[in-house]
């Protein structure tokens, strides 16, 4: 630990004098510096350029148990072993941080005081057959001659104010018209 610190801060002071704030020995750090990196360090390594591949593929989701179970089938084949903690630490000491899921916001508040809107879905319709306006309400008025059937007026007002639309009355020259497009 004191050796990285000497390491990082070897820029702005100098390196015998860091040595002797810190109570160790010049050639003590050159000998840490020249050392080769140990078997967990590059162990550490190899996973940690797995971890960033697996966790850029999971769109930043995974987190260290999720993030474990994708490096131990890796470390399997390679022969070393991989703990939920090893990761959690990899993973902590690179910034690696998944993504919290959102949460759950209510957006409907039903108790206030506030009129509440007719429901107009859940209303008793007539049944089929002929209006006082003399308009059939059946879901079809009829018959072109290929056998094409349109909507009668009252149904496709009803599905207007349904929907909650602009209702636009469907009338007997839209009728006509369509069965003039349709005929040969």
């Amino acid at each position: 630990m004191r050796f990285a610190l000497i390491d990082q801060a070897k820029e702005q002071l100098p390196i015998q004098r860091m040595c002797d704030v810190l109570g160790v020995s010049q050639s003590g750090y050159f000998a840490w510096k020249d050392r080769p990196a140990c078997r967990r360090q590059r162990e550490d390594l190899v996973l940690l350029a797995h971890a960033r591949s697996s966790f850029a593929l999971s769109n930043v989701t995974y987190g260290s148990p999720r993030m474990t179970r994708e490096l131990q089938d890796i470390a399997r084949d390679w022969g070393f072993a991989v703990g939920r903690r090893r990761t959690a630490r990899l993973m902590r000491e690179n910034d690696l941080r998944a993504r919290q899921k959102r949460r759950f916001k209510r957006t409907t508040d039903s108790e206030h005081s506030w009129p509440v809107a007719p429901n107009i879905i859940d209303q008793d319709l007539p049944p089929p057959g002929r209006t006082r306006s003399g308009v059939s309400i059946s879901p079809t008025s009829g018959r072109g001659r290929d056998g094409f059937a349109w909507p009668s007026s009252s149904t496709c007002f009803r599905a207007a104010s349904l929907a909650g639309l602009l209702v636009i009355a469907c009338t007997a020259g839209w009728r006509s018209l369509l069965c003039k497009r349709l005929s040969p």
